[in-house]
Parts: C-alpha cells; structure tokens; sequence
C-alpha cells in the first residue's frame, strides 16, 4: 500500500504503563473503492456492489446549469460534469472519449467521482449520516488498468477530491492507495479455483476480452499469491472490434440492401446465443426480426484471422494448452455466449480452459477472493 504523506518513518521507543487499565480500540472499517478503467467502460466495486459506465466524460463550462437526478452529473468547483450514458444524453461542453493520451491520471478525479454518482446509494448513506455542512469520507482506493506507476502523478490526482452532487458537497479523503495490473482480481479468483479444485499448478494464464483490448497476462502462482508477467495486449482487439467486423459481414448478400444502426447490431451481438450448436443474433427491423446469426459467425471469424495481434496470441494461447498450462477467461466479451463459445471452440474446447464466473466483473471483485 502507498501513504499519501510521503514522510520518514520514525521508530520511538515508549515504555508501557502494566498498572494502566485496558481499553479495547474498536477498529473502523474503511470502505474500499476498486476501480478498473477499460477504453470502454469504468468498472467499479463499493460497497459489495459492482457497477460500470461507459468510460466517456463531458465537461461543461462555468455557469452551465446542469439536470439533477441524473447517475454520473456532478460539479467540481464551478465546473459540471457528466460521464457515462448521461455524458452521450446531454449536449454541449467538452466531450473526453475513453483513456486516450494521458486521461487515464489527468481525469482520475473525475472517474472516480464518476464512479460514486453512478453509486448515489454509497453517497446517500454519508448524506444522512451529516445532515449538513460538507459531507466528509475517507476510503481506500484499489486502481486497476492504470497503465502508469508514475506515483508523483498519481498522488497529486487524487489528493483533492471535492465536489457537489444533490446540492451537497462532498471531500474524498484517500487513506491509502493500490495499483494492481489488469486482470489480477481475475488471477486472484483464478487462484480460488485451483485451490478448491485440488491443483497446484506454479503458472497459469488470464485472456481478458474486454471492451477495447484483448490482453494475455502469464501469472506465476508463488505461495499462493499470484504475479503477473510479460503481459500482451492487443490494442483494439476487444468487443468493440469484434461488432465491427460483425457490421462488416451483415452488409454483404442477400442483407445488404438493409441498413443497419451500429447501436443494433452491438445489441444483437450482446445478447446472441448458440441453438443446436448454431450462432443466433436476432435483430429488429420495423414490425420484423431477422437472425444473424451466421454474419456473426462470419464475422468472428475474420476478427481471430484478419487482426495478426489477435491471431497470434490466440496461436500462442493454444500452444500453452498443448503444454498443459490452464487458462482462464475473463473480461466482458466472455459475458457474451456466442463469443465464449467460439474463443472455446476455436481453443480446442480443452478442460485446461476455464470461463472465471462474472467475466464481467470479476477482474475487480475478484481481489476480495
């Protein structure tokens, strides 16, 4: 863990008083925010609940009036914010996509006051705690796909975290913080399961498919603790790729004279599933549905050929399994039948491959394992 004051530790001797009557300290448990930033969605975990916004923000000028009782709209300073659905909804301002350039600690302080105002139960729990003046709350903070260790940074992002949400203000006090590689509440769960399965496997494997990027981390399992290694990942790679090239395929044939929204077919993508060992993705059109099912097929097809990274990890993949290495599958994409389906089918459907439970969440809760 990192302190935020940044002094020496000095060691005291003090000379204990035996005739002094005992009093037992009650120790307060300080809540612990993890938050993990994909190019696609901000997932959180507080409170033994997990939540995700899309990982957009808009900024709005000074003296701009903003809605409330939206998830995400919260003000720093004279300054409104919007993030997530409620960030695409509203219209003017500044708009920040995803973890582009160095947003990732240049707007830390707003995804994570993003991620309290799309949790406003955490927030109105504190609210009725002090019922007036600023509402004062000291956490914990886990931070997860940062691709940064530059803590000078860091600290000075997180130092100051005040802002108005409700007509209230609030200050974000961070006690302690922790960087963890991505994927590691997946290996921490991945952990789990070899323990309660009886194996006592050194190295194992975690693939994430997650919003943007397809990621293989090697972990080494010493003493039970897991340690990442010679990560790879393959940037656009992710489900967002792969409704690309789903798109791509439904305009070819008999179903090009149709024109199909990107926001449908990502859809038909997220909620396709396999019937009889065949891919079904029903799309609506008008007063009818139709299945696409055979051009996602095609489609997830040509994203494991036609993109070399996400070719070669997945060669390199299967020739881990040859050697009899586990693996582990995580990351929203494998919330998605279809798509689970067919990364197992195209890994050979070994039992050395296994899909973590919550794929899609389990890369932050699975660090409490």
């Amino acid at each position: 863990m990192n302190s935020l004051n940044g002094t020496a530790t000095t060691i005291e001797t003090e000379v204990t008083d035996t005739t002094a009557p005992k009093t037992k300290v009650k120790k307060v448990r300080l809540p612990e925010l993890f938050i993990d930033g994909g190019s696609s969605h901000t997932k959180y975990y507080l409170d033994k609940i997990s939540g995700s916004y899309q990982s957009v923000a808009r900024e709005f000028p000074k003296g701009y009036d903003l809605p409330t009782g939206y998830l995400g709209v919260f003000a720093i300073g004279e300054k409104g914010y919007a993030v997530g659905d409620s960030a695409l909804s509203l219209s003017g301002g500044k708009l920040h996509e995803g973890y582009a350039d160095d947003n990732k600690i240049k707007l830390l302080p707003t995804w994570i006051i993003g991620a309290l105002t799309t949790h406003p139960s955490f927030l109105f729990k504190w609210m009725k705690k002090v019922k007036t003046g600023t509402v004062e709350i000291t956490i914990k903070l886990s931070l997860l796909s940062l691709s940064s260790h530059r803590k000078k940074e860091i600290e000075k992002a997180i130092k100051d975290i005040t802002f108005t949400f409700d007509e209230r203000e609030f200050k974000i006090n961070i006690s302690e913080y922790a960087l963890y590689p991505e994927g590691y509440g997946a290996a921490c769960a991945a952990k789990k399961v070899l323990k309660s399965n009886g194996c006592k496997d050194a190295r194992f494997h975690i693939l994430d498919l997650g919003g943007g990027t397809l990621t293989h981390t090697p972990y080494s399992n010493l003493n039970g603790v897991p340690r990442a290694s010679n990560q790879n990942s393959v940037s656009g790679a992710g489900v967002m790729s792969i409704t690309e090239f789903f798109a791509k395929e439904s305009a070819k044939g008999d179903t090009g004279g149709n024109i199909y929204h990107f926001s449908r077919l990502k859809e038909a993508l997220e909620t396709s599933h396999i019937v009889d060992d065949q891919y079904s993705a029903n799309i609506i059109l008008g007063d009818t549905e139709r299945d696409l099912g055979d051009r996602l097929q095609s489609g997830l097809e040509s994203w494991a050929r036609e993109i070399i990274g996400v070719r070669e990890l997945l060669r390199d993949i299967k020739q881990l399994i040859r050697k009899g290495e586990r693996v582990f599958l995580t990351g929203g994409g494998f919330k998605v039948e279809a798509v689970r389906h067919f990364v197992l089918s195209y890994l050979g459907n070994s039992e050395l491959v296994t899909v973590l439970d919550n794929p899609q969440d389990v890369n932050i809760t699975g660090i409490k394992s």
